[in-house]
């Protein structure tokens, strides 16, 4: 479904609103989610990222997580844990792109809860330049479908 709500780029302290829609696509042999995220600067409206990609859980637990970014840069993460309430994607691997410019991501850490209250939470640790990944973001979404 689609979802909507508010975060924070924690270390900048910009505030941003988001719209995040997960669109299931298959459940056999594998459960296959299209991941679609836009975020806008909270004051100023003005576009800040995007990223897209696919979420694949697979019948033995396993997992994986790619995404792609406008700023040249792929991310698809083996280790994928989830729950009925949770997801957590950790140790990615990184695809730059040949326009991809400034520093270099190189660790990544998500986790994804789906709260008591209905809402979905998540927070996003960020290694940059070989550095050990830092808190970058934290935000909660609320269901946009809902009927």
């Amino acid at each position: 479904g689609t979802w909507q709500g508010k975060g924070t780029v924690l270390p900048k302290g910009i505030d941003f609103k988001e719209k995040a829609t997960f669109t299931l696509l298959r459940t056999e042999p594998a459960v296959v989610i299209n991941w679609q995220q836009f975020t806008r600067n909270a004051n100023t409206d003005a576009p800040l990222h995007a990223e897209n990609g696919f979420l694949k859980l697979l019948p033995t637990g396993a997992g994986e997580l790619c995404l792609s970014h406008p700023f040249s840069v792929n991310e698809m993460y083996h280790s994928v844990t989830h729950s009925a309430t949770s997801l957590t994607c950790e140790r990615p691997e990184f695809q730059r792109g040949p326009a991809a410019k400034g520093k270099a991501v190189t660790d990544c850490k998500r986790v994804y809860t789906l709260t008591d209250q209905g809402h979905l939470v998540y927070d996003v640790w960020l290694g940059v330049d070989g550095a050990e990944p830092y808190h970058h973001l934290h935000a909660e979404l609320s269901r946009a479908d809902e009927s």
